[in-house]
């Protein structure tokens, strides 16, 4: 590949990386409510989701998700549905924490779930990976070389990103770092999921 169809694909991605989007909101939720420890989760869930994607584009499955929209309705859906069960769970979690004036903290495994259902019932991932990938593909050279170095760059794009954003939010949790206000946080986690899992459901309903 062409060092500057590289650089070019590298700027471009993180533009849209640097955009405040629903995986940059719950990354920084969830660094908001316990640090940036809390953070590490729903980035690698959302690298994950992005992994999905781009082994998808390397079997040439991104068309067949395309020519199957029910499918891929069913998995939007799904993580819409998920982001919300979660929300509500820790809105349980935090009534009692708060009552017991414990801190507020997200499991990794939690935090891991959130990034990929996040990921992957974004409707403008498929557009991404269907639309603005393309261009960036030699087919005279081979896909599945040229899709790792891309991911590999995402990798990299996705992780500033994402880790600008969380960093923000986890300094100005330690500015007000008391148990009470981090159980707080942790109920404010809750709810930005909740506002994301309605800003998911929309997009995909304006998708039908």
């Amino acid at each position: 590949m062409a060092y500057e169809t590289l650089l070019l694909f590298f700027i471009t991605d993180l533009l849209f990386c640097l955009s405040p989007g629903p995986a940059t909101i719950v990354c920084a939720s969830h660094a908001a409510n316990g640090g940036m420890r809390n953070a590490f989760g729903p980035i690698m869930g959302i690298h994950a989701g992005n992994f999905i994607w781009y082994a998808l584009s390397a079997l040439g499955l991104v068309a067949l998700v395309q020519t199957a929209p029910s499918l891929y309705n069913i998995i939007r859906w799904a993580g819409v549905a998920y982001l919300l069960w979660m929300a509500f769970s820790m809105l349980r979690e935090s009534r009692a924490d708060l009552a017991l004036n414990k801190r507020g903290n997200v499991k990794f495994t939690r935090g891991f779930m959130s990034g990929l259902a996040v990921h992957m019932s974004n409707p403008k991932a498929l557009l991404f990976y269907a639309a603005f990938l393309p261009q960036f593909i030699d087919p005279q050279i081979n896909i599945i070389f040229q899709i790792t170095i891309l991911a590999a760059i995402t990798i990299v794009t996705e992780s500033i990103g994402l880790l600008f954003y969380s960093s923000i939010a986890a300094g100005a949790r330690s500015m007000a770092d008391s148990a009470k206000i981090s159980v707080i946080s942790h109920y404010g986690s809750a709810i930005v999921l909740i506002l994301v899992a309605l800003f998911m459901a929309y997009l995909n309903y304006s998708e039908i």
